[in-house]
């Protein structure tokens, strides 16, 4: 079934025509079998009437969000049963209206909605994972994917891992799917941080601020970016209660009192160097976990042909673990990878101390 969209004017769901928004809806609805095929935006004092009348010719369904009380005023001069109601029929064409679309009216009102007009409709199961490839995924999976119930597996690589998409219809037997999802469930436990859209950060984010407990960052490579990539997320001022960018060695030495003999002999990136960030951001900030980087992320390294090089400790007052990893790419790339490592070994540690905040 084909869905349109009319932007009119400004909304959540507005930006410049190309609403990024946009996006986040199409794929919401493509778990369900259903496809965005036309979007258009309309600024304050365009035609509405033409531009309805040109999704309704085209199809299936039409959300309409943003000025929609334009929208209201427009449709009722013409169609009387339209009423400001939120989701109603004209002619053969099934509507939706919501100023902002968030994901609860996409779940409760566009679904059912789309769902009564087909005999045959989708459901879907999201797993998001991180630190395995598409082709790593598939190989864990091969099993599964071979099933012949016309159950479709679709994986999505983004900037925080791939994400594996289980789509199948209303007419497969309840019991098929579970088993398959059972299966599925338990073969990506080990690399699942989310069973629907959110990504790495806000997982970790919410994770932080339900278990009431404090966070330290000591960033070294990572400059700041496992901070920024937290606080987007609203209320974790309650958790994350410092974020160091302690680039230099001077910073690292004074700040965070990593000894000179250490900076010396081991040198800044190193698993002895990251230890100590996190280990004394611990104690001088008394918080329940901490995250500590260094490493080289380029174009030039410390030492020789030690680009992309990169230790991270994660954790608590129970024990720090430290991973080494060497990620691939320009400085941007290894940045953001390291990113995205300290927050999957941070919510790994979550999840073992908080398991019911999972």
């Amino acid at each position: 079934m084909d869905v349109g969209i009319l932007q009119i004017g400004y909304g959540e769901c507005i930006s410049d025509g190309n609403a990024p928004d946009v996006k986040r809806i199409s794929r919401k609805l493509c778990k369900h079998g259903y496809f965005v095929r036309l979007n258009v935006f309309l600024a304050d004092g365009e035609n509405i009437s033409d531009a309805f009348g040109f999704l309704s010719a085209n199809c299936d369904a039409i959300l309409i969000c943003g000025n929609t009380e334009k929208f209201y005023k427009t449709a009722a001069e013409k169609y009387e049963s339209v009423n400001a109601l939120d989701v109603f029929i004209i002619g053969d064409t099934s509507c939706a209206v919501s100023k902002e679309c968030d994901e609860t009216f996409i779940s409760d009102k566009i679904i059912p909605m789309l769902n009564s007009k087909c005999k045959t409709f989708y459901a879907s199961n999201t797993f998001k994972t991180f630190g395995k490839t598409e082709e790593q995924l598939r190989f864990m999976l091969k099993d599964y994917i071979k099933n012949r119930n016309k159950i479709v597996f679709k994986f999505e690589t983004e900037a925080d891992g791939c994400t594996v998409c289980v789509r199948y219809s209303n007419k497969t037997q309840k019991s098929t799917v579970q088993e398959l999802l059972s299966g599925v469930t338990e073969t990506l436990k080990d690399c699942t941080f989310s069973y629907n859209d959110e990504n790495l950060s806000d997982k970790v984010a919410h994770m932080l601020i339900e278990s009431g407990k404090t966070l330290g960052l000591a960033e070294s490579f990572t400059g700041g970016n496992i901070a920024a990539s937290l606080i987007r997320t609203p209320d974790i001022s309650k958790s994350l209660k410092e974020g160091i960018v302690c680039y230099s060695n001077e910073v690292k030495e004074k700040r965070l009192k990593v000894s000179q003999k250490t900076l010396a002999h081991c040198g800044a990136v190193s698993d002895e160097t990251a230890y100590q960030m996190a280990a004394n951001l611990l104690i001088d900030g008394n918080y329940d976990y901490v995250v500590a980087t260094t490493g080289n992320a380029g174009p030039t390294s410390e030492k020789p042909n030690e680009v992309g090089l990169c230790y991270i400790a994660v954790g608590d007052r129970h024990n720090i673990d430290i991973y080494c990893r060497t990620f691939e790419g320009d400085r941007h790339q290894v940045i953001q990878q390291g990113t995205n490592c300290a927050l999957f070994e941070l919510y790994k540690l979550l999840k073992h101390t908080n398991p019911q905040n999972d």
